[in-house]
């Protein structure tokens, strides 16, 4: 740019004349730009991701960039770099104790493949944080870490070629659901579940005259009632037998229908039942929502809203309260004692779910120690023995069990210098022993097979995979598994025996829908532990159908995600450990 006086506004360069040359009366002229020049050598197409991978890996490697991590240490492991410029992968384990010296780790290399930061955050949170409870050096085995690493690019380059020879098709959401079908789904549910415990606090005719008013521009309900409403309807889906052609996109529907009213519940929250009643509902759906942390938030909700109904202090006045014993001077009017054992029944619920938070996604406690002062209630709520409440009592009985059990393990990590002690692996045998007690006490396996509804079914496969969870943990947090170069028999032989018996439930039952949130809870580290057995050391068992169930399992999210784009960050991760799997079994060939 040329001027017949200095100036000291830059040249915007556009044409023919710049505006900021135009304002002060300056002539604007150009040099002509520079051509780019061509490669100077030119990657082989199949090397060009790979290419770009390296160079990113050391783009981050330079600029340290996993150690931005805004989760808390007391929550979960936080990523980082090494100062020395070599990737890795730094552990913080939930009690607080170190893992060994930090190098490159699978879950590092899992995370370095996926470029978009808020869905690296959304796995550390949803899925990776598991692995803090079976973590073992195994996990770091240059086999699984090159296998995982060729899965990613493979992935990556498919993804690619679909997008430039493809035309992509989007999935339209539902706008609706007719309502003669929201009518039988609603009619299903209080056929259903007819139980004290858990009662919804609004009337089956009002939830069936909602669909008739929802289009009225007369009536407005208010986000507490949509959301139970919406939640109804979703659970009345998932208890009918009778296949529906567009149920991914009904599913799709009501889960962003609920999550799209969460903000403006949450804003408007009340001490009620029936937002309690709400927050009960919606910490399952943001875990259908792969959204663990929504999830939790929402927990802390229906704790603060349980406290102030009373929930935590029902025994207050009683010193028996924590105890399996019941009040034997207890209130003599029956509708009192049916109200406390309904409050007992919930507030037991709820503990079990903080517990199973802190387990699965490394939270702190929400229920502390001291806090509550509640007796275990009678299981049928009314005192009066019902065969159509049998396996919610047993529910009941085995998942508070299990949840003691939980405590204690719970309460033996959070305590740094408990590791140290020599009786710590002997501990953790007996919390084990205790897990095998309670599934041969109640059998689980055996009870799914006299199952006559899903409701029944769900409450066993709770039962059966939250003990397989937990004895997957308590094998893999001894002391002597943790720095071990291999994985136990006995982690690598539940987790298979989990993986099989869910594929054999979710295939046998006629149009089911199961959700990612069974998986997310319950079947993510069995699935992470038999696939990295199958890389690190296939010749150790059949891989043929061990690969075939770690498979199974990649399609059904694979085929959920198609429709709820949310899940597409989950299905990449199962789909890379079933790749990863495959690969290294046809490479041990």
């Amino acid at each position: 740019m040329t001027s017949r006086k200095p100036i000291s506004i830059r040249c915007n360069r556009l044409n023919p004349r710049c505006d900021k040359c135009e304002a002060v009366g300056a002539e604007c002229t150009y040099l002509p730009r520079k051509q780019r020049s061509a490669k100077q050598s030119a990657i082989p197409d199949k090397d060009v991701l790979s290419e770009i991978l390296r160079r990113l890996d050391r783009l981050e490697d330079h600029c340290m960039i996993d150690q931005d991590v805004e989760h808390p240490a007391d929550a979960y492991r936080s990523m980082s770099t090494d100062s020395d410029n070599a990737a890795s992968t730094s552990i913080v384990l939930p009690h607080g104790s170190k893992s060994p010296p930090p190098v490159r780790g699978v879950v590092h290399i899992m995370l370095s493949g996926l470029r978009d930061e808020s869905t690296r955050s959304l796995l550390r949170s949803n899925v990776f944080c598991h692995l803090d409870n079976v973590w073992s050096r195994f996990f770091e085995n240059e086999k699984c870490i090159q296998a995982v690493e060729a899965a990613l690019v493979e992935i990556a380059q498919v993804e690619i070629a679909q997008v430039e020879n493809t035309t992509v098709t989007e999935v339209h959401a539902l706008s609706g659901i007719p309502k003669e079908t929201a009518s039988k789904w609603i009619n299903t549910y209080y056929d259903t579940y007819q139980f004290e415990g858990f009662r919804i606090p609004f009337e089956r005719s009002f939830m069936l005259s909602i669909s008739d008013l929802l289009d009225s521009p007369h009536v407005q309900f208010d986000s507490t009632i949509q959301v139970v409403y919406y939640n109804v309807l979703f659970q009345g889906l998932l208890l009918d037998p009778e296949p529906y052609p567009k149920r991914g996109g009904i599913i799709q529907f009501l889960c962003r229908k609920c999550m799209g009213l969460t903000e403006t519940w949450v804003s408007q929250i009340r001490n009620t039942p029936a937002d309690l009643f709400a927050a009960f509902f919606m910490m399952s759906m943001a875990l259908e929502s792969c959204n663990s942390e929504l999830s939790w938030k929402i927990l802390g909700h229906a704790c603060t809203i349980a406290r102030a109904l009373g929930y935590f202090s029902v025994d207050a006045d009683h010193p028996m309260h924590g105890n399996l014993s019941t009040l034997i001077d207890g209130p003599s009017n029956p509708e009192i004692e049916v109200e406390k054992n309904r409050k007992r029944f919930e507030f037991w619920h709820l503990l079990r779910t903080d517990c199973l938070f802190r387990l699965s996604f490394g939270k702190p406690a929400l229920i502390p120690e001291g806090s509550w002062a509640v007796n275990f209630p009678d299981p049928s709520i009314t005192g009066v023995d019902d065969e159509s409440t049998r396996f919610v009592q047993i529910h009941f009985l085995a998942s508070m069990r299990l949840t003691l059990v939980l405590l204690r393990y719970l309460d033996l990590v959070s305590v740094e210098q408990g590791l140290a002690t020599p009786q710590y692996d002997e501990t953790m045998d007996g919390l084990i022993k205790e897990v095998q007690t309670i599934m041969s006490d109640w059998t689980p396996e055996e009870l799914l097979t006299t199952t006559t509804n899903r409701t029944d079914t769900w409450f066993c496969v709770d039962i059966l995979f939250s003990s397989y969870k937990m004895l997957i943990v308590f094998y893999q947090s001894k002391k002597c598994n943790q720095s071990s170069q291999f994985l136990p028999y006995h982690t690598v032989d539940i987790a298979r025996r989990s993986l099989q018996m869910s594929q054999s439930i979710m295939s046998s039952t006629p149009h089911p829908y199961w959700g990612i949130s069974l998986i997310l809870l319950h079947q993510f580290i069995p699935l992470f532990i038999v696939s990295m057995d199958m890389i690190g050391s296939p010749e150790r068992h059949d891989v043929e159908a061990d690969l075939a169930v770690v498979t199974w399992f990649s399609q059904f999210v694979e085929t959920a995600s198609q429709e709820r784009g949310e899940l597409k960050s989950l299905s990449t991760i199962l789909e890379a450990m079933a790749l990863a799997s495959r690969n290294a079994k046809v490479g041990s060939q």
